[in-house]
């Protein structure tokens, strides 16, 4: 985009210019050069690979033992393409002995799917040969997630699997028969409770075919709609840079699979852009950390998480979607709010108005690609199959496209969208069969039960103490993991505690997620913080604290909807109580951010944060007088703070 297309009206000042504001903040290469005959062979698997998800998603999916294993052999192919060994040799070309690894990776996913109906007549015996194969697969598998994901991941997989095997020798409630070599083979290869259980089927699907609808609309310059929209509404309010961080990244969230990788992709531009009116480079890291996991909140697409969601409870999309929209909403009103009173307690402007595109300009340019998003919820909400929807949005993009100059998708575009969508889908599908390790050793040993009742059991079935412990193990769990496996870890483990005591599986899997994705954002292994931090140029551990502080309302939400279920189950309570759920919830941000910043309209005294403090805690409690004086406590702090200025202006008018 230059910068003289969207001006606004009535100077020579160029708008801001985000092509350029990224050019020297571009991440760090995780994949190896690209280049002659190789570079020409990944793109034409990435083309091949999205040409078969599209087909499979628009016309006919395979059954589950052909989709899977097509769709990890792929991945493993590209994954040992594209990724080096280690870190020192991304440099390096790809060569013929890459080319050979890849090809033998992806093998043992082809034999599955190439021979599934002869091995599904055998009703569950296997060869003897099979049992090898199934070796060579997982040895592959956890290299492909150690190059792509990192070794944290890895390890932990591979101590569940290890645990199928070491069971007799264990004490107490962890101690059970053991396993034979060959039946963990078969769970894990062979069966649809392993690597090619549900994180896997749910990457063969709808993950990979959004993340290439991401790749059109990015391909199509939608990403430049979100960030130049975010900018007119937001970008001349006080710490306005700030604001559109918080709304891009926000926007942008909603389609990406990874907290981590939004940062990436949107800090580029929202930090140095926060850095340009004095925010300070750790508070701007944290500020895009904390946007771009709230968007793993954000309904239509929750980082792929909703669809995981929607499979393990056996519920449709629509459901999980519907749930998750009002949490997700406060959590980006806390953050937005605190950002807002930051920026007012360090006086700092906005953008100039000369420098921010027009609204109208954005619109008339890049609005009409605001309209496959709108296909994708329409169609999804008129009962279409989320598959069919985000085949026929991705479609749409391409048709949309031509309406504008500036947007149309030639080849070239359709062509570098489809190699794009399958290489950002890598590590997605690395960590999901990674993770399939980690389920079908629970599914094996019963682990999930023991560590229920554990949960349970500990906190003497109390449900605050509960939640607690929860909240913990979800966190503990979860750090330094992508979002996919984040959540399907909580759910298999920590969430059946929380059904346990009686609260609803979809809030229940709903609180583990958040504090699941909380891990992001949390030290010491706060992979979003870190990311903005190396963008910054910002000290890690203080961009993640800070982090921590800006997202607080992460760790608070997810208990206020445990104790007021109305505002996950609003379209089935009655509506007293969910506009008391809403009314509460905000209030409890308002006072939160109270809390955390102390500022309103100048510093606010220690009597008053205590109140907000209490107003917190009377929010969550499930009880109307409760929650009534909350709201009488929040409108006295709020009113009183006015009041107080207007008397200061008046003195001051006189003087």
């Amino acid at each position: 985009m230059a910068g003289s297309e969207l001006r606004a009206g009535g100077t020579d000042e160029q708008v801001i210019d985000f092509d350029k504001l990224g050019e020297s903040q571009a991440p760090e290469r995780q994949t190896k050069m690209l280049d002659g005959m190789w570079a020409r062979v990944v793109l034409a698997v990435c083309v091949v690979s999205s040409l078969f998800h599209l087909y499979t998603g628009g016309y006919k999916l395979l059954p589950a033992m052909q989709q899977r294993p097509i769709h990890l052999a792929f991945m493993l192919f590209l994954a040992f393409m594209l990724y080096p060994a280690t870190k020192s040799r991304r440099d390096d070309p790809i060569r013929w002995h890459d080319f050979l690894i890849a090809c033998l990776a992806a093998t043992p996913a082809l034999y599955l799917a190439y021979y599934y109906v002869p091995i599904a007549r055998r009703g569950g015996t296997f060869e003897t040969y099979e049992v090898w194969l199934a070796v060579i697969f997982c040895a592959f598998i956890f290299e492909a997630c150690r190059r792509t994901i990192g070794l944290l991941l890895a390890i932990l997989a591979g101590i569940f699997v290890v645990y199928t095997f070491v069971g007799p020798w264990l004490p107490g409630l962890l101690q059970h028969g053991g396993f034979r070599f060959g039946r963990v083979a078969q769970q894990m290869y062979m069966s649809v409770e392993g690597v090619f259980g549900v994180a896997i089927g749910v990457s063969a699907t709808y993950v990979y075919l959004f993340i290439l609808f991401g790749a059109f609309l990015n391909k199509s310059g939608t990403t430049k709609l979100f960030a130049n929209l975010a900018l007119a509404v937001a970008g001349h309010t006080p710490g306005g840079p700030a604001k559109v961080g918080v709304i891009a990244s926000g926007l942008m969230g909603t389609i990406q699979g990874s907290s981590a990788a939004n940062v990436a992709a949107t800090g580029m531009f929202t930090i140095p852009l926060m850095k340009s009116i004095g925010l300070r480079p750790h508070f701007a890291a944290a500020v895009e950390a904390v946007a771009s996991t709230g968007g793993m909140f954000l309904p239509p697409v929750m980082g792929s998480s909703a669809f995981i969601m929607a499979e393990y409870l056996n519920v449709s999309y629509g459901y999980v979607a519907v749930g998750a929209i009002f949490p997700a909403l406060l959590y980006y009103a806390a953050v937005f709010l605190q950002v807002h009173m930051r920026a007012k307690k360090e006086g700092l402007t906005g953008i100039s108005r000369n420098r921010l595109p027009a609204l109208k300009s954005v619109l008339l340019t890049y609005g009409h690609m605001i309209l496959p998003i709108i296909i994708l919820i329409t169609m999804m909400t008129m009962k279409f199959t989320v598959l069919f929807s985000a085949f026929f949005s991705i479609i749409s993009v391409v048709v949309l496209s031509w309406l504008r100059r500036e947007t149309r998708m030639g080849f070239r575009e359709v062509k570098e969208a489809l190699q794009l969508g399958a290489i950002n889908t890598v590590s997605t599908a690395m960590a999901c069969a990674a993770v399939g390790f980690i389920v079908g050793s629970v599914a094996l040993t019963g682990l999930g039960l023991i560590f229920t009742q554990w949960i349970v059991n500990l906190a003497g079935g109390w449900v605050l103490p509960t939640l607690l412990f929860a909240a913990a193990a979800s966190l503990f769990l979860s750090m330094g993991l992508p979002t996919t496996s984040v959540y399907i870890i909580s759910a298999t483990l920590v969430a059946p505690a929380l059904v346990e005591i009686g609260i609803t599986p979809l809030t229940a899997h709903l609180f583990a997620y958040y504090w699941g994705g909380v891990s992001a954002i949390t030290p010491p292994v706060a992979l979003a913080a870190y990311v903005g931090a190396g963008i910054a140029g910002a000290h890690i551990m203080r961009t993640g604290f800070t982090a921590m502080k800006l997202g607080i309302a992460a760790y608070l939400v997810p208990f206020y909807y445990v104790y007021w279920p109305a505002i996950v189950h609003w379209n089935t309570h009655p509506l007293l109580d969910v506009a008391f759920a809403i009314v509460g919830g905000a209030v409890a941000i308002f006072c939160m951010s109270v809390v955390t910043e102390q500022f309103l309209t100048r510093r606010i005294p220690l009597h008053k944060v205590g109140l907000a403090a209490a107003a917190v805690v009377l929010c969550i409690n499930p009880e109307y007088w409760t929650s009534v004086v909350a709201m009488a406590i929040a409108a006295y702090i709020l009113a009183s703070e006015i009041e107080l200025r207007k008397r200061i202006a008046s003195l001051f008018a006189r003087g």
